[in-house]
């Protein structure tokens, strides 16, 4: 074990000194790289406690909304949560798919359909996708449609919304 250490310091010894540098400052970039994200996963936890609070509203109107024949949901919560899928991976790493993300709001029929996804997507961290120091976003369905998508791309979901008589927007 002493001799492989001694080989990597003659190694390291017999560099240029402009790799050297190059070393260090990939160093302490990597450094400085893993302590903001522990910064920001600190951040984070204490952050996720409204949206509790928002994902328990939405189960319990969801709920009030399932005791009635005329606004139960149509969609099964099996298909929300695919929905729910489907809107995640649009949205996950670089880039967005724009149309996939609509496309499924065609599917809603009433507010209950529309709680429904809301309650399959929940709490989620939507990856930035970039390597440098573009945070990923944590939120519910809508913070993460508008954090995700533009106004027109919005507006497009709220008309879908609109036409179908569904309450809630983006």
């Amino acid at each position: 074990m002493a001799k492989a250490t001694q080989t990597l310091g003659n190694v390291y010894s017999g560099l240029d000194p402009r790799i050297k540098i190059g070393v260090q400052v990939i160093g302490l970039a990597l450094t400085g790289y893993l302590i903001w994200k522990l910064i920001r996963k600190t951040n984070q936890s204490t952050a996720d406690k409204p949206n509790v609070s928002e994902n328990q509203q939405t189960a319990n109107e969801l709920q009030m909304l399932n005791q009635n024949p005329a606004t139960k949901q149509k969609i099964s919560n099996s298909q929300a949560i695919s929905m729910a899928n489907s809107i995640y991976q649009a949205m996950a790493g670089l880039g967005t798919d724009e149309d996939a993300i609509i496309s499924q709001f065609y599917y809603l029929r009433n507010d209950a359909d529309y709680l429904a996804l809301q309650k399959a997507f929940g709490t989620r961290t939507v990856p930035s996708g970039s390597i440098v120091f573009v945070e990923d976003f944590r939120g519910t369905l809508a913070p993460a449609l508008r954090n995700e998508l533009s106004v027109s791309d919005c507006n497009k979901i709220n008309n879908i919304l609109k036409a179908k008589k569904i309450k809630y927007r983006v």
